[in-house]
């Protein structure tokens, strides 16, 4: 009845932002919904590659998706909606796409032109074959009606959640045992881009005597800029960088560091922000796009542009008990608030109000 694109949440663990959101809020609607039937769909070149997301839901069934064969692969289908940017032409129901956000589209300083042109290309294809956009922030929304002049009623912003069972407090023993490891110390969490800050969010730390920094993230095209900016502060022994480690193993990274620091300079939502709060760790957030959507009034915010700013904010939380302790508080209950059993509700009223399904 319902067809839901799930390529992007195919793959090997860790599936990272997009993947895992898919895989969350897939999940929530398969379990909130059982009396609905979901055709999870996958393109044929990413079905040829395995690994696909398979939920053992007695309501989920498993597709591939092709046109122009697809009115007769999904013709029970009343509504399908691309959770990537790949929307097929057919079949002719009502189409939904999630556009995450619309940094390769819109902060050309950030990435490389070929991407930019390749990302806008496909971008544009999917808002121009949908009906309705969905986001995971009212910064996003905004960005995607502003660049593509859609109205109103065709863009619909929905938060993203966190699991809480997943992401908890770590337990005092492993607190001591990795802080004996690392010592006091900042975490940050992504991929090695420009737009993540992790420059800024080194030189923040450099002044800070007696504390460390963990950086977990792929690298990428930031790395070198990054490990410069090591070098010249004279990080180097305060600095560690992490990359492929399992999520038991982040959970408790998160939960034992002082502050959990997310300075990026452009976000669709922040998963980080929600998952750093899950887990009782004080976040010091920057204030840019979509970012106060995720943290409401449980973070400091700060300008992380502003190393200044960024330096005393964190400075803020590892010295003072009682600052960290009511963020630490605030970050439970807002962990709390943003499920992905909300989410999916969300979403399902979606489809109820736009297909009447």
């Amino acid at each position: 009845m319902i067809a839901l694109e799930v390529s992007s949440a195919a793959g090997r663990p860790p599936y990272g932002g997009i993947g895992g959101a898919i895989r969350n809020v897939v999940g929530e609607l398969l379990r909130l919904d059982p009396d609905t039937r979901y055709d999870l769909c996958y393109r044929l070149s990413r079905w040829r590659r395995g690994n696909l997301f398979r939920p053992s839901a007695p309501n989920a069934r498993l597709r591939v998706i092709q046109d122009p064969f697809n009115a007769l692969l999904l013709r029970s289908d009343r509504l399908l909606h691309s959770m990537g940017i790949y929307v097929p032409q057919t079949p002719r129901i009502t189409k939904l796409v999630t556009i995450h956000d619309l940094n390769a589209v819109r902060n050309v300083q950030w990435v490389r032109p070929e991407w930019h042109e390749r990302r806008s290309r496909r971008i544009r294809q999917a808002v121009d074959r949908a009906d309705h956009v969905v986001t995971y922030s009212a910064f996003t929304a905004a960005e995607v009606r502003e660049e593509y002049g859609l109205r109103d009623d065709r863009v619909h912003p929905i938060l993203l959640g966190v699991d809480t069972e997943s992401f908890l407090p770590t337990p005092e023993e492993r607190v001591r045992e990795l802080r004996a490891k690392y010592g006091d110390y900042v975490i940050s969490i992504g991929l090695v881009t420009p737009r993540k800050n992790f420059e800024a969010l080194v030189r923040a730390v450099a002044p800070i005597d007696g504390l460390g920094l963990v950086l977990v993230g792929r690298r990428s095209d930031a790395e070198s800029a990054v490990s410069q900016t090591i070098q010249e502060m004279g990080m180097q022994q305060r600095v560690t960088r992490l990359e492929g480690i399992s999520h038991p193993d982040l959970v408790a990274l998160i939960g034992s560091a002082r502050v959990c620091a997310v300075p990026s300079l452009y976000e669709g939502f922040g998963l980080t922000v929600l998952e750093a709060m899950s887990c009782g760790t004080p976040v010091v957030c920057s204030l840019a796009a979509s970012l106060p959507e995720a943290a409401g009034d449980a973070a400091l915010l700060v300008d992380a542009r502003d190393i200044s700013a960024l330096s005393d904010a964190i400075r803020r939380v590892v010295e003072d008990s009682d600052l960290a302790q009511r963020l630490q508080t605030l970050g439970l209950q807002r962990a709390r608030e943003m499920s992905w059993s909300a989410s999916a509700k969300n979403l399902r009223a979606l489809y109820r109000d736009v297909a009447g399904v």
